[in-house]
């Protein structure tokens, strides 16, 4: 069996999808998705469990148990216990952990573990009866060969057909700009290196360049923000009034013909999914 822990919003849930899902297909194994829920004790990495509104295979299973790893999977969980430990101890956010993940991987991947927060760190089955995942395996590059499939069961289930749906279809060249706000513009996050206003107006005066034709369809959880602060180089502007999730929003997302992106896992997947 292929276990996986979840962590983060809707777009890290569906990068750590991707990852177990396509090692499944590739392995021919059953994949278990454990949901520790680890926002019900205010943990900021993790958020409610997102992926059912979207058309994961009914081949991929949910455990709800914050102690599932340790209880079931005591040499993985002990091995991913001390990675967590060494990198929290150095500092985090201090340096590139890219490199030392990499020279740890053949040897966890032999006790059936495979953990990656940073890069591309390809994966190893290995002998172990069961495998489990832990990281946020955030690049195309591991599930590519299985890009179709991941493709087709990460499409939101609601196809929005309201006015700003109408508005997108409508638009001679619709550019999503998606901005993410929130947590990102605290100064404790000043690390996460967020996407700046001008780094933002410096996009739209591209897209208006290259696009003249081009209209914006600006999505946000701070839209009251983006408006203040957006410099749209002219083109007209659409705010996203706020979907009913963040399923709703990715299925409009997806519905535009460019995109202008922060460095958010969900910004990436709805250019992905278009």
């Amino acid at each position: 069996m292929i276990y996986a822990e979840l962590s983060g919003g809707l777009g890290n849930q569906m990068f750590v999808y991707a990852f177990a899902r396509a090692m499944g297909l590739c392995c021919q194994e059953p994949v278990t998705l454990i949901d520790r829920q680890d926002w019900k004790t205010g943990s900021p990495a993790h958020t409610a469990l997102a992926l059912q509104a979207l058309h994961i295979s009914s081949e991929v299973q949910f455990i709800t148990d914050a102690g599932f790893a340790k209880q079931h999977l005591p040499v993985q969980n002990a091995a991913k216990a001390l990675m967590i430990r060494h990198e929290q101890r150095v500092g985090l956010m201090d340096r590139d952990w890219h490199p030392f993940e990499a020279r740890m991987a053949p040897m966890l991947n032999a006790i059936g573990l495979h953990f990656a927060t940073e890069g591309f760190t390809p994966a190893k089955r290995g002998h172990a009866k069961d495998f489990l995942a832990w990281g946020y395996f955030q690049g195309a590059d591991y599930f590519k060969d299985q890009a179709e499939t991941i493709r087709a069961e990460l499409l939101p289930i609601e196809n929005p057909e309201h006015g700003f749906a109408r508005k997108i279809e409508a638009s001679p060249f619709p550019v999503c700009l998606h901005w993410r706000c929130g947590d990102y513009l605290l100064p404790q996050n000043a690390a996460l290196q967020v996407c700046t206003p001008e780094y933002y107006a410096a996009a739209c005066r591209t897209v208006c360049q290259s696009l003249p034709q081009a209209e914006l369809f600006v999505f946000s959880d701070d839209p009251a923000y983006v408006r203040q602060h957006l410099d749209a180089a002219g083109l007209p502007v659409h705010y996203s009034t706020g979907a009913k999730s963040a399923a709703a929003d990715l299925a409009l997302m997806r519905r535009c013909r460019a995109f202008v992106l922060s460095n958010s896992t969900f910004s990436w997947w709805g250019q992905w999914l278009a």
